[in-house]
């Protein structure tokens, strides 16, 4: 079953979402810190806080082998510089993950999907799930099309600039 919300803004999950998205130009400091001090040429990373993974160049794959994990591409051994410097600079950064949604919907014992994005000050998630999803207070639900068209209009706002 296929469902669209709309967050309210005074619910925790919609404070939680805009702190994250706060955080994350924290977040992308620390990571361009590592990146011009070791040369990393990559600007992809995942989001760990206790350890350091780039989604490697071929070049980053050569220059940093022996330091990163085998059979991990791209993530650095702990006790390396790379991974120690990384995890002290965000250490101390709330809001560092993205909120899941299972934690606000009751989801768990089912598969689902969820999408979670804003526009502006506004913010918005479906759910797809093969079993029943209900609708909170905090959410109100929305059709698939006004959902959609919202998508649409956002995508074409930021090609237009």
């Amino acid at each position: 079953m296929d469902k669209y919300f709309e967050i309210k803004p005074d619910c925790a999950l919609y404070k939680e979402y805009f702190a994250h998205e706060r955080a994350g130009e924290k977040i992308k400091a620390a990571f361009n810190e590592v990146k011009e001090k070791f040369g990393i040429e990559t600007s992809t990373f995942f989001l760990y806080k206790d350890r350091f993974r780039i989604a490697a160049t071929d070049r980053d794959m050569e220059k940093f082998s022996g330091m990163m994990k085998k059979g991990n591409a791209g993530e650095f051994k702990k006790n390396t510089a790379v991974s120690k410097m990384w995890v002290e600079l965000v250490k101390d950064i709330e809001h560092f993950e993205r909120p899941q949604l299972f934690y606000y919907f009751p989801l768990i014992g089912h598969r689902w999907k969820e999408r979670l994005f804003h526009v502006v000050d506004k913010l918005y998630c479906s759910i797809e799930s093969d079993g029943e999803v209900s609708v909170l207070d905090f959410a109100v639900e929305m059709k698939a099309s006004e959902f959609y068209k919202i998508i649409e209009d956002a995508e074409s706002e930021d090609s237009e600039t």
